[in-house]
């Protein structure tokens, strides 16, 4: 079936989707009859963005159960060693993981810090709300996904078309909903992502003040020797874009080249820092519960193991400093994406 006939078929409500071009393409009507009354500009990339969101949508409902119960399970585990008390070695995880990847992900492991400090605590009561409150809608959407009022042995929410469908879901959503605790989480998770980037930007001011001074430096002869070329290359009318797209790639260049340095100063400090707290970590928890009977305050041990392991992260971060090997380079992928975010945000 081509996407055209699955267009057609899904536009006249035709049945439940029963394949996952199907479920796209539903999803795309949707999306696109939800645009239906926005301005032209909007509609119009709307319209070409919404195949591939369909495709994407479809794609978190397939793999959405998978991450439910992989939470579950997490939870259950968590659960399971509770006895063991398990948060007092959450420290002893972020020590090791400064030590092995805090040069490769340094914006990241200073943002966990200051959220800790800062924002935790009413950026995780936020979630857990809207957590919930995802929950009930979801569960509302569920029930009227069965619904049959006309009883003729096909759910309602199937036979109609895009535009009755953003209709029907969007006032279930504003009934199910409550949008005074909602608009609070919202407002907290932001606030201490405004805090956490402040925080940041004191953190790393020299990397981004010194990215800026190397793209002053490179934009002018970039600019003297690439522009007679682009504007023999490029038509006249996109001559205006020359230098703002030429200052723009000196700026990325030279901001990756300043955080390239601030990774190897990460790299050394989050090797120690990272050591020191994991070591410190273990020995404390070892002492509390009558495995030793010396605390971290007491001896050397824990400095010597955590310079030792000081030793091997930075030596791991050395060798692994062009790529992380398989399995490690897909499992840290959220890291990464995160890490870049960050960057940029604070390039900005």
């Amino acid at each position: 079936m081509t996407t055209q006939e699955v267009h057609r078929r899904m536009s006249r409500g035709v049945g439940k989707p029963s394949t996952f071009s199907e479920a796209a393409a539903r999803k795309a009507d949707v999306i696109k009859a939800a645009a239906d009354k926005a301005p032209p500009q909007v509609k119009g990339f709307v319209d070409v963005a919404a195949l591939p969101l369909g495709y994407l949508g479809a794609t978190v409902d397939v793999l959405a159960p998978f991450a439910v119960l992989a939470v579950q399970t997490g939870l259950a585990f968590w659960k399971a060693l509770e006895p063991y008390h398990p948060e007092e070695l959450l420290c002893v995880l972020v020590g090791v993981f400064m030590c092995f990847f805090g040069g490769e992900f340094p914006a990241v492991i200073t943002a966990v810090e200051a959220y800790r400090q800062i924002g935790f605590e009413p950026t995780l009561k936020a979630l857990k709300v809207l957590w919930a409150d995802f929950q009930k809608v979801q569960e509302k959407f569920k029930e009227d996904g069965k619904v049959d009022a006309d009883k003729d042995g096909v759910s309602d929410v199937s036979q109609m078309n895009a535009q009755d469908l953003v209709e029907r879901k969007a006032l279930l959503f504003l009934k199910t909903t409550d949008p005074a605790v909602t608009g609070e989480a919202m407002t907290a998770i932001s606030a201490g992502y405004i805090a956490v980037l402040a925080s940041l930007k004191i953190t790393f001011a020299q990397a981004i003040v010194v990215g800026g001074a190397i793209g002053d430096v490179l934009r002018p002869p970039a600019i003297r020797h690439l522009k007679p070329l682009l504007k023999k290359t490029l038509n006249e009318d996109y001559h205006k874009w020359i230098e703002p797209g030429i200052t723009y790639v000196c700026k990325t260049i030279a901001i990756s080249l300043a955080w390239t340095l601030q990774r190897i100063i990460s790299a050394f400090h989050s090797a120690v820092r990272g050591g020191q707290i994991a070591a410190r970590g273990v020995v404390h928890y070892l002492h509390k519960y009558g495995f030793v009977s010396t605390d971290h305050d007491e001896t050397t041990l824990d400095e010597i193991a955590g310079y030792a392991l000081a030793f091997l992260g930075l030596a791991a971060q050395i060798t692994f400093s062009a790529r992380l090997p398989f399995p490690l380079s897909l499992v840290l992928v959220p890291f990464r994406l995160s890490e870049w975010g960050l960057r940029w945000s604070l390039s900005l």
